[in-house]
């Protein structure tokens, strides 16, 4: 069993997006204008949505602004498809960096489309264990109700454990693999990555700490005035946090975007990093 290097695979992914930083914006410009409109359309109907529903206490209200989250999921996967396959040639060497534009969508897209929906749905699973293990745990203690906020927490801990373990497990590996192999992309991230989960934890906290903590200090100066909603907070809390997220979308939508290349380019550049680490593993005989 082959042991990845933190410190490599972080230098190798900075190096390939800084160098490589013109073409990166190249390959993923189109898909994240697109991306970015179709986010801010969708989070401002949400936003406005949820705040008729805290109101009003009417869930019906809600759906036309779910059906759309769910229209804005499928179709950013579809980009991200996009983008992710161009750039994780480029890391590899496989393509040239087109001079100025890009968008493509064949049958390796569709695959990094598949692997990531995959993933997508894995996440919603594990997601949705932790939401019932919570509720059978109020069903079977009555009088943990009395104390919401602090199961609450307990609930966003366990669900962002929960979020580090997948990710590192599978998602830092999906794009390499699903571009340059053919097997099942799930199966094989897990098998590949055994044995080195806290090295992959290390690289995505030292890829993308950093720029979390760029975006906590932006966050902090604007004034942050709303909450988490967690099982806690109260209803005018979580409105006063609904109104907060709806009047910043303008501008946290623009740093997205701004921040997008460097980004992408990261866990791209990560991600055929470690796989060149642990490629010649055994790869797991599975009928596709």
């Amino acid at each position: 069993m082959r042991r990845i290097s933190v410190v490599a695979t972080i230098r190798d992914a900075y190096i390939f997006t800084l160098t490589q930083l013109g073409g990166v914006i190249g390959l993923i410009w189109v898909s994240m204008v697109m991306i970015t409109v179709a986010r801010f359309f969708t989070f401002y109907r949400f936003y406005n949505e949820f705040g008729d529903f805290l109101a009003s206490g009417n869930a019906a209200r809600m759906g036309p602004s779910l059906l759309m989250l769910l229209a804005y999921l499928v179709s950013a996967l579809l980009l991200y498809a996009v983008m992710l396959v161009g750039l994780v040639q480029l890391a590899s060497g496989t393509r040239a960096a087109p001079s100025f534009i890009h968008f493509s969508f064949g049958a390796l897209e569709w695959r990094m489309f598949r692997a990531l929906f995959a993933f997508v749905g894995l996440m919603m699973l594990a997601g949705m264990s932790v939401l019932l293990a919570f509720d059978a745990i109020l069903a079977l203690m009555p009088g943990a109700k009395s104390d919401m906020g602090v199961l609450g927490n307990v609930m966003v801990l366990a669900m962002i454990c929960v979020s580090f373990v997948l990710s590192a497990r599978f998602l830092l590996l999906l794009p390499a693999i699903a571009v340059h192999e053919t097997g099942p992309a799930l199966r094989r991230a897990w098998a590949l990555s055994a044995g080195n989960f806290l090295p992959l934890v290390g690289v995505l906290l030292g890829l993308f700490l950093p720029l979390l903590a760029v975006f906590v200090i932006i966050d902090a100066g604007l004034g942050e005035r709303g909450v988490v909603i967690a099982g806690g907070s109260s209803q005018l809390e979580a409105a006063s946090a609904i109104k907060h997220m709806r009047e910043t979308l303008p501008l946290t939508c623009g740093l997205s975007f701004f921040f997008s290349p460097l980004v992408i380019g990261l866990f791209a550049g990560a991600s055929i990093s470690v796989w060149r680490a642990l490629k010649d593993e055994p790869v797991l005989d599975i009928a596709v």
